[in-house]
Order: C-alpha cells, then sequence, then structure tokens
C-alpha cells in the first residue's frame, strides 16, 4: 500500500498530511520547491512529495504547486484570533488488495489514511512561532527567525518534535524503493523526532542554496543479532542515541539538486551512516517539457561491523551491512489540474556484498516495486486511480493492489 505510510500501511498516514505552520508562512520559492510540486497520485494522497521549508527565498516557477499535503492544506488556511492558522487533510480510499495476475483476483477494502488538523503561527512580524498536527501529535514545534535583513539570506531555526529533513524538500514523502507514503517500508512512514534544526537559505547569482543541520534522537538495535530496521527501530533501548545531520539542496530554475548525510551511533559499536542524492525537474518552460516533470533519487544505509568482529567470540554476522533503496518518477500533465504519474524503484535489505543488491543474501523484502496512477485535482480535493505491482526478489506472492482515493485539504 501506499499512503499513510503506516505500517499497517494506514496507520501513518499523518506523515503526509502536515501542512505545518511553517510552510503558511513561507516564502513563495523554496531550494526545493521544484521538486514534485503536486500530490503524487497513487500514494494515498501522499502525493506531492513537496514539503515547504521554513525560510524559502528563491522564487518558484510560476506554474510550479503545493507539493504535499502539508503545502496544499496550506495554501487557504483559515485564519483564528491572534494570528493562528488552522488546515486540514482527509480521506477515504476503496482498495483490491492481494492481487496476482488474475482478472477477478484479490479482495476488497475501505480506508482511510489522512486524518489531520494542523496549527500554526507564523508571520513576517511574529519571531518565534509553532507549527503542530494536533490530532496524531505527529509533530510539534517551535520556530524561530534568528537573522532575515534582506532577501538574499535567512537564519531560521526549529526545536521539539520535528519533521527530519533528509532527502527531498517534501519532508513527509519519500520514494525510496519505488514506494512512497504509508507503502514506504524504508524509512519511518512519518519521519519526525525530538531535536533541533538550524536552517540556512541563500540566493547567490540566480541559484538558491538551503542548508539543514540538526540533532535528533537516533534509531538503535533492538539486539545484537537484529539487523537496523529504520521502521520500528526509531528509539533508544539502551539510553539516548543522538544522530547529526545535514541536508544540501541546490535549486536554479525547474532544477533541484538535494545531498542527505545521516550518522547515527548504536549499541554494541555499530555506526549507522546513510546517505542520499535527489534530483527533480519540474515542468522545464519549454513547449512540450513544460507538461513534464521528473524525479529519480539513491539512498544508501550503511550499518557498520559489530564491535565483537574478528574475535574469538563473534557473533554470526558481526561484519558490516547495507539498505539499498532508489526510485524513478515521471509526471505528465494534461492540464493543471489532471496529470499520469509513473514510479519504479528498487529496495533491497542486510547486504553484505555489492552496490546495491547482494544476490546470496536476497529474501522476499527485496524487491522491486512499481505504479501508475491518473489523479485529478479540483477545489481543494484530489481524486486518484493507481495500480501497484510489487515484484520479490525471492517467494514472490499476490500481493498488487488498484486503489481509488478521494482527498480533501483545506
Amino acid at each position: 500500500m501506499t499512503y499513510l505510510r503506516i505500517t499497517p500501511a494506514l496507520i501513518v498516514i499523518l506523515g503526509s498530511a502536515v501542512a505545518t505552520a511553517r510552510d503558511l508562512s513561507a516564502q513563495p520559492g523554496d531550494a526545493g520547491v521544484t521538486a514534485e510540486k503536486a500530490p503524487a497520485s497513487g500514494d494515498a494522497g501522499a502525493t506531492s512529495e513537496k514539503t515547504p521549508a521554513s525560510g524559502e527565498v528563491v522564487q518558484a516557477p510560476a506554474q510550479s504547486k503545493p507539493e504535499t499535503e502539508r503545502e496544499r492544506a496550506s495554501e487557504s488556511p483559515l485564519l483564528l484570533p491572534g494570528g493562528i492558522r488552522i488546515g486540514g487533510l482527509f480521506d477515504a480510499s476503496y482498495e483490491r488488495v492481494d492481487r496476482d495476475d488474475g482478472v477477478t483476483s484479490g479482495k476488497n477494502a475501505f480506508r482511510n489514511y489522512h486524518h489531520f488538523v494542523f496549527l500554526s503561527r507564523q508571520g513576517n512580524d511574529i519571531p518565534i512561532g509553532f507549527n503542530a498536527e494536533v490530532i496524531g501529535q505527529y509533530f510539534y514545534e517551535l520556530t524561530a527567525r534568528l537573522w532575515r535583513k534582506s532577501s538574499a539570506f535567512r537564519l531560521s531555526a526549529r526545536a521539539g518534535k520535528i519533521m527530519v529533513p533528509f532527502g527531498p524538500d517534501p519532508l513527509f514523502h519519500k520514494n525510496y524503493g519505488g514506494l512512497s507514503a504509508i507503502d514506504q517500508t524504508l524509512l519511518p512512514v512519518v519521519w519526525s523526532s525530538f531535536g533541533a534544526n538550524l536552517r540556512a537559505d541563500a540566493l547567490l547569482r540566480g541559484f538558491s542554496l538551503a542548508d539543514d543541520l540538526y540533532l535528533v534522537q537516533g534509531f538503535d538495535l533492538s539486539a545484537r543479532t537484529a539487523t537496523l530496521d529504520m521502521q520500528r527501530d526509531l528509539q533508544s533501548y539502551d539510553g539516548a542515541r543522538v544522530a547529526v545531520g545535514d541536508r544540501l539542496s541546490l535549486s536554479r530554475g525547474p532544477v533541484t539538486l538535494w545531498y542527505s548525510f545521516y550518522w547515527n551511533p548504536m549499541r554494541f559499536g555499530r555506526r549507522l551512516l546513510m546517505q542520499a542524492v535527489d534530483l527533480a525537474i519540474w515542468r522545464p518552460a519549454w513547449p512540450v517539457l513544460n507538461r513534464l516533470a521528473l524525479g529519480v533519487g539513491v539512498l544508501r544505509a550503511h550499518v557498520s561491523a559489530d564491535s565483537s568482529y574478528g574475535t574469538p567470540d563473534a557473533i554470526s554476522d558481526a561484519g558490516a551491512y547495507y539498505h539499498f533503496a532508489d526510485y524513478l518518477w515521471l509526471r505528465l500533465y494534461a492540464t493543471n489540474w489532471l496529470y499520469l504519474q509513473a514510479r519504479s524503484g528498487l529496495m533491497t535489505f542486510n547486504n553484505h556484498n555489492g552496490f546495491a543488491y547482494d544476490s546470496e543474501r536476497a529474501d522476499p523484502s527485496d524487491g522491486s516495486h512499481h505504479n501508475l496512477a491518473l489523479v485529478a485535482e479540483y477545489a481543494g480535493a484530489q481524486f486518484s486511480l493507481s495500480y501497484y505491482w510489487n515484484f520479490e526478489k525471492v517467494g514472490e506472492y499476490a500481493n498488487d493492489f488498484l486503489r481509488f482515493m478521494v482527498m480533501y485539504a483545506f
């Protein structure tokens, strides 16, 4: 499944809809605003991967649109007394799950992935503000404007339970492995953690640069013999695990490039080093190409050897291993409110050899994922019809599915 980024595919849904206050006050452009601007269909609404980043300073292309539920929800927020803004995101979907090659295969399912309410207080005249999702409390943070003497440079900070700035600016939906939102099985469906973030934005000779430096609660291993599960091990099993990370983005016109770095010490002498590179091209201002948007990215998470490695008492599989995922998505706009999107990606776990895949250690969790979606948007509502093909490297089983979703943001 693809949405709500929840493991049971539904529960974490919330991640995608975060229309954080910060987005509400953000300027029209951001070093990452060129990423998937509109909701990506088939992501249970997790659609557009674009999440507002605070302190945007780059002018977004004229044809660009909000990318994620979060941004979409902030397009026309309700203004309450005291400068407080409120937004929301809700959906309902019909799915035909557990399908194989048979035309009539599978079973029916009705699900809800998004039910979020966002509150924020931001503005040029508000030096200290806040952003929060109040139903599931997926995030709640204080924001501060530290420096903003001109439109060419900004410095801001946030602290609390923050969204971890890793990958494309859309902070909620990651496409790694060809799965997004609630369907994501590599990273947390909603990656938020307690910590603090310092962000700098600058304009330099037509380029927009942004850098997010942060410290957050990191991952930890549940047991010495356990393989790191980045969806379930985002906690400390024995004392706090502080992770440090940085995301750098460079944007010019319709093109945005991101580099993400994340380092996390864990128990038993193991350390996690995760890196990702993402590129997005958003509807260039040229005939024909102005109807196309494209994104590509790759992630590699390396876990170092156990402290017992090389000793007589070494545990089995004490050596280093890595997880890998990549993706490619392409969107074709028929009109500004109707588009067709295709997405594909590879995801592998616990590899010892090679760069992306170790065939000697393949299991059902390794595989490729592909989906095709038709999406229409009107007056805050989104209608998407999508089909997902999931192929396992070993032990292929019936897990393809069809999804029709209706989502509304305000």
